[in-house]
């Protein structure tokens, strides 16, 4: 109860600060809403460039813009003029969700409930007495496109794997739907949390 009073003032407090994607702010509502589970950090899914100083050096690595939906040549060309030093790709990640239930039961219907849902990706690990359930899909993308401030490839290249990049992020996202759907189903099943409403009241949410 104590985790996810913490996890809920966390969404909420980020929910007010414009810091939650937009496009999946009532599927976070809807999945926190059930009894024995809520979220941690989660993403509606985004396309970018990032510049890392080296190779595999994500730590220090800086994206030059991203973006939660498609990505427009015009914004990809502006955003590498911004390049300076290091290794610059194009990368495309799906929505991935991180959920906690609060036990085994829950759990595996969590992760049965990501897999129908299209994420083939979705694990789930015990941490202590609560199973973290991660909602992942497949259509990751990332193109090298230059070193060092200088793009080493034309603007064919660069619009053939933008192309690409946006197709593998509209449908991952076109999965969204769907998940709604099951959990809405879920929540059916495990009811309610009194205390997701409690606090949604108080953080006017």
């Amino acid at each position: 109860m104590k985790a996810k009073r913490e996890a809920l003032i966390s969404l909420f407090t980020a929910m007010n600060d414009g810091k939650v994607d937009a496009d999946i702010i009532d599927l976070l509502l809807l999945v926190n809403s059930i009894n024995g589970v809520y979220t941690t950090s989660s993403c509606s899914g985004r396309i970018g460039v990032m510049e890392e100083p080296a190779f595999g050096a994500k730590p220090l690595a800086r994206w030059l813009i991203k973006v939660h939906r498609e990505m427009s040549f015009e914004e990809m060309r502006e955003a590498l003029g911004k390049a300076e030093k290091g290794l610059l790709f194009l990368k495309s990640q799906p929505p991935i969700f991180h959920v906690v239930a609060e036990d085994l039961g829950r759990a595996r219907k969590v992760h049965e409930l990501g897999l129908a849902s299209g994420f083939k990706y979705t694990t789930f690990k015990a941490i202590g007495t609560r199973y973290l359930i991660e909602i992942n899909g497949t259509e990751y993308l990332t193109a090298p496109l230059g070193r060092d401030g200088e793009i080493l490839v034309d603007d064919t290249y660069l619009r053939f794997a933008l192309d690409i990049g946006n197709s593998m992020l509209r449908r991952s996202k076109g999965r969204l739907p769907r998940l709604f759907e099951n959990f809405r189903r879920l929540r059916n099943e495990l009811g309610e949390d009194e205390l997701f409403h409690e606090l949604r009241e108080e953080y006017g949410v």
